[in-house]
Formats: C-alpha cells, sequence, structure tokens
C-alpha cells in the first residue's frame, strides 16, 4: 500500500493565478489513481487566515465541516485530518493575574468533533505564529492527549507569510517538541527542511537551498534526539532536501526510515501542479539504493503508525 501523507483538495488560486486548476476530490482520487497510490490523508484549509486567498474565501462550502462530510463519500481512498489554529479561542477581559500568565483555549471540543467525524489526526497548521508561542504549544499537546499527530508548515523568521515560524537552529521547534513530549510533529514546508543542511543562512529558510549537503544540519539533530518529531517529504521543499545532493539523500532515507512520510501537497490538478517524488523513491527502489523495506515504511508503514491505523 502507498499512502500520500499530505493532500489538499480546495481552490488554493491566488488572485493572479486563476488561470491554475484547482483541486477537486474527484480531480484528487483522479490523481492517486494515474500514480497508483492506495490512499491519501486529506487536510482541510481555510482555518488561518494566512492562507486564506480570496478565490478559496468565496468558494461555497470551504467551511471545514463541509470539506470533511464531502471527503467522508471517498472514505475507501481518503484519510481525514481535521484543523485547527492555536489562536482560537477569546476570554474577554483579562484579570492583572491573567495578564502576567494568560489563559489557554480548551481544544477539547474541537477535538471531540472531529474524533467523531473520523479524523486521525490535526494539519496543516499554518498559522504564523512562533513555532514555541504558548499557544502553539498548548495545542499540540492537547493534541497528544487524543492521540493525534499534527502536522505544522514551518517557515523562516518574522511574520508577514503563512506558517509556523524558526530562526535557523529551529530553537523554537526544539521547545515545542521538550514541551509536547507525548505528541507525534510533522514537520514540513521551507523552514523545516532548509535545516538539513547546516550552512544556511536566515534567508535561505524562505527558499530551496541548492548544492551538495557538507554539513549536518539542526534537523538531523532533533530526528535523532527526539523520538516525537517526524518529517513530511512533501511539496518542492522535502523533494528538494532529499533530492539535491542524491548521495547524501540516500543516506538520509536509510538512517531516517522510521520517521519519514511520503507526501505530495499537490495544489492544483493541472500537468505544473504535479510532484515527482514517489517517481524518485521507485528510481532508488529499482536502483537498489534504498531497499523494498525502506521504501514500504516511508510511504505507508510510517503514517499507518503515527495514525494508530496499524
Amino acid at each position: 500500500m502507498i499512502i500520500d501523507f499530505h493532500t489538499h483538495a480546495a481552490d488554493l488560486r491566488l488572485p493572479g493565478e486563476m488561470n491554475r486548476e484547482p483541486v477537486t476530490l474527484e480531480k484528487l482520487i483522479n490523481r492517486l489513481d494515474e500514480e497508483n497510490i492506495d490512499k491519501a490523508v486529506l487536510m482541510p484549509v481555510n482555518v488561518s487566515p494566512e492562507i486564506c486567498q480570496a478565490p478559496l474565501f468565496f468558494s461555497p462550502g470551504s467551511d471545514i465541516l463541509s470539506q470533511l462530510e464531502a471527503a467522508a463519500g471517498f472514505s475507501d481512498r481518503l484519510i481525514l485530518f481535521g484543523n485547527l489554529d492555536p489562536r482560537m479561542g477569546c476570554y474577554g477581559n483579562l484579570t492583572k493575574n491573567q495578564i502576567l500568565k494568560p489563559p489557554t483555549t480548551d481544544f477539547t471540543p474541537f477535538l471531540q468533533r472531529f474524533k467523531e467525524l473520523g479524523c486521525v489526526g490535526i494539519g496543516e497548521i499554518v498559522a504564523n505564529l512562533p513555532v514555541d508561542d504558548f499557544r502553539v504549544i498548548n495545542l499540540f499537546q492537547q493534541c497528544g492527549e487524543w492521540d493525534m499527530p499534527v502536522l505544522f508548515h514551518c517557515t523562516g523568521p518574522g511574520e508577514g507569510v503563512y506558517g509556523l515560524y524558526d530562526e535557523v537552529g529551529l530553537p523554537r521547534l526544539e521547545k515545542l517538541l521538550v514541551n509536547a513530549p507525548n505528541t507525534i510533529v510533522v514537520g514540513h514546508a521551507p523552514g523545516f527542511w532548509s535545516e538539513i543542511s547546516g550552512d544556511i543562512t536566515p534567508e535561505n529558510k524562505f527558499i530551496y537551498p541548492q548544492g551538495s549537503i557538507i554539513n549536518e544540519g539542526s534537523l538531523q539533530r532533533l530526528l535523532r534526539e527526539y523520538p516525537n518529531l517526524y518529517a513530511d517529504i512533501s511539496a518542492i521543499s522535502g523533494f528538494n532536501a532529499i533530492s539535491r545532493d542524491r548521495e547524501y539523500g540516500v543516506r538520509f532515507l536509510t538512517e531516517f526510515q522510521n520517521r519519514l512520510l511520503f507526501g505530495t501537497d499537490v495544489c492544483f490538478a493541472d500537468e505544473e501542479g504535479k510532484m515527482p517524488h514517489l517517481s524518485f523513491l521507485k528510481n532508488l527502489l529499482s536502483t537498489k539504493q534504498i531497499s523494498r523495506s525502506i521504501f514500504n515504511k516511508i510511504t505507508c508503514d510510517n503514517a499507518l503508525t503515527i495514525m494508530k491505523l496499524l
């Protein structure tokens, strides 16, 4: 079995790219069939304002419940995640003591409802907050209590983009891992994958660094030290990280075979939107650069394990 751990079905076009073809549930299933992918994890969108582009904002049925109910019609192919914004919850005016220690949101009603709807995880978290913001830690801790892994989009330092942000070295992610040890944390996107190399700059955390990987980055250290950290190889960021230095990429896939998850993060249904991840892994398998066991773990077994579906 092959599982695409990172998919969406929504109109993710920017106002200036209306010529692109949005992903519908039917088109998602068609792509899975074309690529011989058995199942996909569907992550609902339109939760955080940073990712809510104009076409999506005005799309009918773009609320979370509508997305999940529509996807339930494809239960033989789709595995459902819920989605939340760590900033949810409002307590009104704060007392003097609360100002010094702000209250945290109880996400129990949300998580319970997602479980009732068949969701087995939460993501993709895209709120533009520090990775170690107290609201982020609070959400991740509660997801762990409900045995729900959380996938987040990681970007470089600073505000103004989408995704949880961190500095070079991923110090904020380490703080999150320490404070939510019982939660499976799945990293993704440029701010995460750029850390595969030890020679990055703050500017490189927003892009796809090229060239050989001479010195290991913070990502490897965190994967070795924190068993609750997993890595989603989807999107250009993930593919770039494992393919920019093929020889090192094979070593990385081999060492961290138990912590990696195949995904695509296809955002458009046109030819340009297709991703090369599965072909790359199949090539490594056919040329015996990775074993069948490693291939199976990355494309299926690890996902089933963390979603408690084994």
